[in-house]
């Protein structure tokens, strides 16, 4: 038994006849009975009741002829619902992505414009922090992800920049650095800093401590935080001051505040990274709606 004996059987059922059917399909009339015979035999039952007026369903005929309507229906979704994964329309894409960024209005305009133009296509965001995300991708466990300096010596993933941003010095509200914002980075020196251990994201660890060190900064660090937002509520607590990209201010609890600092240029590029040989179409669908307009303007 095949799809085709199931065709060629509701094909005689909606015409009547053996002869109209083989007709329509088109089909010879010896061969569309032989293959009615052989689909009777797989079912073993008899399915057709013939006569000169046509064919009739038996009992055991209507039976059969509502499933496999239902089977035929089904599997013409499944071959569309196929299509569609092929094409990026449909499936899931696993996206990591820190908190911190899903507040970024460029980043939610990114994910708000791929949900509008494929509704079909479930985005299973997952927190993860610049590290993590990477060692996820290498390892096939997320589609993409937005992060900030993935490694330029993979040749193994591709990147797009989504926005730029800058660092900026946290403090608490009331605080001295709040009252009299240091000009520079120098002037932190002695300051209680809060910092954030550097194995979970080591370029962006790497990078900043090379910055501070040209500065003629060394952090007196006296609390360590996991991620952004528990940096954030520890300056709140009073614990220190720390250094933060600027969009985490945009969730930062009551009674923080920041500042600009002159020789903390550093620029941080946020990018979408994925595989190099990333099969998943939604994932280069994705990549075609960050590519399609510039997100940094």
């Amino acid at each position: 038994m095949d799809f085709k004996q199931l065709r060629y059987f509701m094909a005689v059922v909606e015409e009547g006849s053996i002869s109209a059917a083989a007709i329509s399909l088109p089909l010879a009339q010896p061969a569309l009975t032989r293959q009615l015979q052989l689909l009777e035999e797989s079912v073993g039952a008899s399915l057709l009741h013939r006569s000169r007026r046509g064919v009739t369903l038996t009992a055991a005929g209507e039976a059969f002829h509502r499933d496999v309507g239902r089977l035929l229906n089904q599997f013409e979704q499944a071959k569309r619902n196929a299509q569609r994964v092929s094409e990026g329309q449909m499936g899931q894409l696993r996206l990591g992505v820190t908190v911190m960024h899903l507040w970024v209005p460029r980043i939610t305009q990114l994910l708000n414009d791929f949900r509008h133009q494929y509704p079909a296509v479930t985005l299973k965001v997952i927190s993860l922090l610049s590290g993590p995300q990477i060692e996820a991708l290498r390892r096939d466990q997320l589609d993409a992800g937005i992060l900030f300096f993935p490694p330029e010596d993979d040749p193994g993933l591709c990147y797009h920049p989504l926005y730029e941003d800058r660092l900026v010095l946290v403090a608490r509200a009331g605080s001295r650095l709040a009252q009299q914002p240091p000009r520079r980075l120098a002037a932190l020196n002695g300051e209680d800093f809060i910092w954030f251990d550097r194995s979970a994201t080591p370029t962006y660890h790497d990078r900043l401590i090379h910055a501070f060190q040209r500065a003629g900064f060394t952090p007196h660090v006296v609390q360590e935080g996991t991620d952004n937002a528990t940096m954030l509520c520890l300056v709140a607590a009073g614990m220190g001051c720390t250094i933060l990209p600027e969009m985490t201010m945009a969730g930062a609890p009551a009674g923080v505040v920041s500042h600009p600092l002159e020789d903390l240029d550093m620029a941080l590029p946020l990018m979408l990274v994925w595989r190099r040989d990333a099969s998943l179409p939604a994932v280069h669908r994705l990549i075609d709606v960050a590519e399609s307009w510039d997100l940094r303007s």
